[in-house]
């Protein structure tokens, strides 16, 4: 019977969300998925706009992170 169960890897080991049900030793697969920015990159952020654009220079504080992929 396959399961799927979902975890997190960190500093080198997977911490499972829950425990598989009837599994006690099992060969497994791992897929790392892909993780979106969650801030705007470098290149954004020391953009310094031209003089034309003091109306969006003045919002530059209020722009909001990019979204990152819910798991």
């Amino acid at each position: 019977m396959l399961q799927t169960v979902q975890g997190t890897y960190k500093n080198g080991k997977i911490e499972l969300a829950e425990i598989p049900q009837g599994i006690t030793e099992s060969p497994v697969f791992v897929t790392f998925l892909e993780i979106k920015p969650t801030t705007w990159p470098k290149i954004i952020l020391e953009y310094q706009g031209v003089v034309e654009s003091i109306k969006f220079e003045s919002y530059r504080d209020e722009l909001l992170p990019p979204k990152e992929v819910g798991f």
